[in-house]
């Protein structure tokens, strides 16, 4: 056993083995798909392509870009020094820029820097650049055929199965003569359960409570007051703000603050507090405006408006307004593709999907939606003032707390309609009109669109409707890879083609089908998957499991996972005890008329507070240093999953960062507080940051360090008392850097 003095440098270590995420092939190749291929394309292959190209260079063929020109090789390494294809793209003379007469502005330039840096990747399997023609035969694809629920799985451990989940994974390790390990101990799984579903480590007084139940119906009861807690609904919310790219700014050129955003957040808060069934949270978030002018009586129409900040959060481009309306259209159909469906719809844009069968009509019919919808303008360095925010009708007991008759929302236009191709994706090069549609591939249906209305709400129950193959398996997936850091589906943004088929293919449709039936209630679908035997397994491995099943596709243990940035700073709040509850409303920025910002001065201010993370402003320029720092969410793109990066920078916030600082003293000022006798405070130390009692040899241990610290401290001239405070700071940062509070066994 280790003596508490060594923790700190356990801490540095344990956050410098950490291991780095490696970046998914897909997130290249959608890089490739969305920005270079159409560069390419447009800018490109006219000159160099054919038998004989410009300098020689080939740029129409993966072979041809490798080879290089007559002078060479036109990308070497990542080093943007060394690619003779950049500088020529960034050059200012005239005769040496490329290309000659329509250069590339700084957004192409920068994606095409983005591509070299990380190693101007091209998708594995093709070496033409031309876009491909519709992939119908992959409409036989896994995921796109309906969702038919299985049968149970016989097996021959019946006993071993708490639920019927349990036997769909039992009957896939006993084919591969695997066994699951042994059980967790019952404060670990507390303190897992806690974690995963609320973001707060338990109180002690709920340790003392659970260890006191009944046996048979402690975990069933643990489970049922998490879920009814709104901890639960803030935890869960930030999870849907990830994929939602939620900030409180535009980020565009000015990053304009957006006071009204968090009435959105505070809306997708409340959903999952109150279990609003999953087809009408996906319902309201497209098309809860029209919803709302249906019903204009009803007293929570203005919340179902509210809801359209996940349409209207689209992240804004330029100085101007509505500047490249293109892309944030596009970002609204490629967030609902990737959030909801799965599905990369955005690398349609420019044509028909390299993958799937999503063809550039398809995406086009999509487009009408948007191009007919209003959004809002939060002002920007050429039009300072605020324009398009819908008017909210709220309840005079609420006006006071939402201090705004408007809300970062959206509506239709006067002029609805359905959208031209952009041919190869370019807004000034208008091709056939395309009626307002669905998926071809998985639907035949057209909608009926009422001539004045945008047709989102028709957009919206397609993709709600319990027939669309994608929307319950992808909410489904994304639930268990809540609990299991992974998704029985690994790409858990992506079901097109290039996801293989998952190995529990019959447990997620078994939980998609009881999803929809149980009226697409989130909080059953925890409550059926925590209540299983997988989840209550221990952590620890076996290296006879392992050889056969190392990355666990088979779930024989619980996967250890580390705290993701926003539970690392709640867990430590919370356990300090200065974790404030509730919202701290409006944040603190300049008052309306004072939000002009330019490009040289864009918003950059950073705002602190000690309630939960889910409540902190969230720039989409200048991230929040603590978030940045820990991996938390990119809100210029839909994050399906978080990093694990690993710099020194972390293990140093941890030895000298204010915020740590600050939350040690409180924590030692707390356990010190309770109790005057060493090994009482000591005992609650554990108990508040392990969710355990502490062990003889670290009790011994710990008060050899306390003693050590102190009289070190009093030979360089601090009185006894400051001494012994400065010892149990020290001892409790220990806890809070060490490794076995940052990670969930």
């Amino acid at each position: 056993m280790r003596k508490p003095s060594q923790l700190c440098v356990i801490a540095i270590v344990t956050l410098l083995s950490w291991q780095t995420s490696p970046m998914f092939a897909e997130e290249h190749d959608d890089h490739f798909e969305r920005h270079i291929r159409p560069l390419l394309v447009n800018k490109c292959v006219d000159c160099h392509s054919g038998v004989t190209p410009d300098g020689n260079l080939d740029l129409s063929t993966r072979s041809g870009f490798d080879v290089g020109g007559m002078n060479g090789k036109v990308v070497e390494g990542k080093e943007l020094d060394r690619s003779a294809l950049y500088e020529r793209l960034i050059a200012t003379d005239d005769d040496l820029r490329m290309p000659p007469e329509n250069p590339l502005n700084a957004e192409e330039i920068a994606a095409v820097r983005k591509w070299i840096e990380t190693g101007a990747t091209w998708p594995n399997d093709e070496d033409s650049i031309m876009p491909p023609e519709a992939n119908i035969e992959a409409t036989k694809h896994w995921a796109f055929q309906p969702v038919v629920k299985p049968s149970v799985p016989e097996v021959m451990n019946a006993q071993w199965c708490w639920t019927d989940v349990d036997r769909f994974v039992l009957a896939k390790l006993e084919a591969e003569g695997i066994e699951p390990v042994g059980d967790v101990d019952g404060r670990t799984w507390l303190r897992r359960a806690a974690l995963d579903l609320t973001g707060i480590p338990p109180s002690i007084e709920e340790q003392q409570n659970f260890a006191a139940g009944k046996e048979a119906s402690k975990w069933k009861s643990e489970l049922q007051r998490m879920l009814a807690s709104r901890s639960y609904a803030e935890r869960q919310a930030r999870r849907w703000l990830d994929l939602a790219r939620y900030a409180d700014t535009s980020g565009d050129g000015t990053d304009t603050p957006i006071p009204e955003a968090r009435f959105y957040r505070d809306w997708v808060i409340d959903a999952f507090e109150q279990d609003m069934p999953y087809d009408r949270f996906v319902t309201e978030q497209i098309a809860g405006d029209i919803l709302a002018a249906q019903a204009p009586e009803d007293r929570n129409a203005y919340r179902k408006t509210i809801a359209t900040g996940y349409i209207a959060l689209s992240r804004r481009f330029g100085n101007s307004k509505f500047a490249e309306l293109h892309q944030v259209i596009d970002d609204s159909i490629d967030t609902i593709g990737r959030s909801i469906l799965g599905l990369s719809l955005g690398c349609a844009r420019c044509h028909h999907h390299k993958f799937d069968p999503v063809t550039t009509e398809d995406y086009y019919g999509l487009y009408g939606y948007f191009s007919s919808t209003q959004y809002p303008h939060a002002g920007t360095e050429h039009q300072k003032e605020r324009s398009d925010l819908p008017t909210i009708e709220v309840p005079a007991e609420f006006r006071e707390a939402m201090d705004s008759t408007v809300a970062w929302a959206v509506g239709d236009k006067p002029d609805v309609g359905d959208a031209k191709v952009h041919v190869a994706g370019d807004p000034h090069r208008k091709g056939p009109l395309v009626p307002r549609g669905y998926l071809a591939f998985l639907s035949s249906e057209h909608p009926d669109i009422p001539a004045d209305t945008s047709g989102r709400l028709q957009f919206a129950q397609w993709i709600a409707s319990k027939e669309n193959p994608l929307t319950a398996r992808v909410m489904v997936n994304r639930i268990w890879q809540s609990h299991f850091g992974t998704g029985l589906v690994r790409t858990t943004s992506n079901f097109g083609v290039q996801a293989p088929q998952p190995i529990q293919l019959d447990l997620l449709d078994y939980l998609a089908a009881e999803f929809v039936a149980q009226g697409w209630s989130i909080k059953h679908l925890h409550e059926l998957i925590m209540s299983s035997h997988v989840y209550h397994l221990a952590s620890h491995q076996q290296p006879t499991q392992m050889e056969r099943d190392e990355a666990n596709e088979l779930y024989w243990h619980f996967p250890r996972q580390r705290m993701d940035a926003e539970t690392f700073r709640d867990a430590i709040l919370s356990v300090s005890g200065r974790l404030k509850v509730g919202s701290n409303g409006r944040h603190p920025f300049k008052p309306l008329e004072k939000l002009q910002y330019n490009q040289g001065n864009p918003f950059s201010e950073i705002f602190e507070h000690e309630h939960r993370s889910v409540y902190l402003m969230t720039p989409r320029l200048n991230r929040h240093p603590m978030m940045a720092l820990f991996d938390g969410a990119d809100s210029n793109v839909s994050t399906p999953e978080r990093g694990e990066s690993t710099v020194p920078l972390q293990a140093l916030f941890m030895l000298n960062g204010n915020f740590i600082s600050e939350q040690a003293a409180a924590l030692a000022d707390r356990v010190c507080i309770d109790s005057e006798q060493d090994d009482q405070r000591l005992s609650t130390a554990w108990q508040l940051v392990y969710a355990r009692a502490i062990a003889d040899e670290e009790l011994a241990a710990a008060r050899e360090f306390l003693s050590e610290y102190a009289s070190h401290r009093e030979e360089r001239g601090v009185d006894s008392a400051k001494a012994a405070q400065e010892a149990w700071v020290s001892l409790t940062r220990s806890l809070l850097a060490s490794n076995e509070f940052m990670y969930i066994d």
